[in-house]
């Protein structure tokens, strides 16, 4: 029989030991630069997209103030792409988008990531996720921003 008192390992550590990452590299300054001014009231952005560089690694993508039409001319189905977005009632909300015509490696790796991308866009109180761009249309088409 095996000894509970010791860690199993994994992501889950009960034993006060490091806990696993996801990898995902969120430090480009741009990213805190461009979140910063879609949730400031002066800025004219009102949405932000993160893509990836490399496999562990985002980057901006896109920004743009200019509604639901704007952002979804920025989204593209071969890539998977997170962001967030400023609504009409001052809230912010997380976004991700996993294009269908994304590798199942990468979309699989941008499952592994997503909480690590949307811990990076502080404040945010729920989010908008779509398996394709049709999808993620649909379920943006429930906000007002």
């Amino acid at each position: 029989m095996a000894d509970s008192s010791k860690a199993s390992g994994g992501l889950f550590r009960t034993d006060g030991g490091v806990r696993a990452t996801s990898g995902l590299d969120v430090s480009d300054p741009e990213i805190a630069d461009a979140w910063a001014k879609v949730r400031s009231d002066g800025s004219e952005e009102t949405w932000l997209l993160l893509g990836y560089e490399g496999k562990t690694k985002l980057k901006v993508h896109s920004t743009g103030g200019g509604g639901a039409v704007e952002l979804l001319e920025a989204i593209d189905d071969s890539q998977v792409l997170f962001g967030g977005l400023r609504t009409k009632e001052g809230k912010f909300l997380c976004l991700m988008c996993s294009g269908q015509d994304a590798g199942a490696m990468a979309r699989g790796r941008a499952a592994a990531h997503k909480n690590a991308a949307f811990n990076a866009l502080d404040g945010t109180v729920d989010e908008v996720c779509g398996n394709n761009k049709e999808e993620f249309c649909d379920k943006l088409s429930r906000v007002s921003f």
